[in-house]
């Protein structure tokens, strides 16, 4: 295995998670005190190249009912299943691209996980999928050969699986969540620091299951809303560095409690 994977597959694992808000003109300083801190991360098949930006789209799955945003908003021991897309835009070749889409850069793969939230503790599962087989296991939960090749979690299946047919109704793509990430982890993978900025709430457009190109902003239609602070999540499977709080409080940002899902959906529904 990739030891990218293994160190995501790590940080995955059962771990402390808190949240903390931060101004939008603060997050390039905070981004250059956390270089100094932490390793940059990058998800496995991410371009490395100077200046690439790095996306991610995530789907949101819930019933008809809502069943699965009204078990979240009621307690803080939750489940989400969700489906994530990481793509690169490369700025730097726009004087030489014929389409939009040749600055986009991504693997027709779909990380389709399990989050299990109880207070401050969260546990994760997951499994990649061909973005095209998506729609077919979700309807009926078959594993081909085929996609059992792209898991990285032989268990999680299963457990999709379970979760999937635990809910009120069905499941289907209910909201989605685009953003930029920067991502910093440690060398144990003990701790991984994200900011996400740019934060843009959309419903799921009707070829969702069907495109052949990546999931980006501009191909999502009109935001339901858009989010105006950076959203920091500290990861850890330890004690955090010591370094980490200090930037953290230099910067003014906020401990807080924030959930994409529930800010898309409740941005997409009202």
């Amino acid at each position: 295995m990739d030891p990218l994977l293994r160190g995501d597959a790590r940080i995955t694992a059962e771990r402390g998670e808190r949240k903390y808000a931060i101004a939008r003109d603060r997050v390039q300083r905070f981004a250059a005190a956390m270089n100094r801190v932490l390793g940059r991360h990058h998800h496995g098949g991410a371009d490395h190249l100077p200046g690439v930006h790095h996306f991610v789209t995530t789907i949101y799955f819930d019933t008809p009912q809502r069943d699965v945003y009204r078990a979240a908003d009621d307690s803080d021991r939750h489940l989400k299943v969700r489906a994530k897309e990481y793509y690169d835009l490369h700025p730097s070749l726009a004087a030489v691209a014929t389409d939009p889409r040749d600055l986009v850069r991504y693997q027709p793969v779909l990380w389709l996980e399990i989050k299990e939230q109880g207070g401050v503790v969260t546990a994760k599962r997951r499994v990649a999928l061909l973005k095209l087989q998506a729609a077919a296991f979700l309807a009926d939960g078959a594993v081909t050969d085929a996609r059992r090749a792209l898991q990285e979690d032989p268990g999680a299946f299963e457990a999709l699986n379970q979760a999937c047919r635990g809910f009120g109704g069905p499941l289907a793509a209910d909201c989605l969540v685009n953003y930029r990430r920067l991502a910093w982890q440690d060398a144990t993978s003990q701790v991984r620091v994200t900011l996400d900025v740019g934060l843009a709430y959309f419903g799921p457009p009707p070829d969702l299951w069907t495109r052949r190109h990546a999931l980006v902003r501009e191909a999502l239609g009109a935001p339901a809303a858009e989010e105006p602070l950076g959203i920091v999540e500290v990861k850890t499977l330890g004690d955090p560095p010591a370094e980490l709080a200090t930037v953290l409080a230099d910067l003014g940002a906020r401990e807080i409690a924030f959930s994409k899902f529930a800010q898309a959906s409740r941005a997409v529904h009202g």
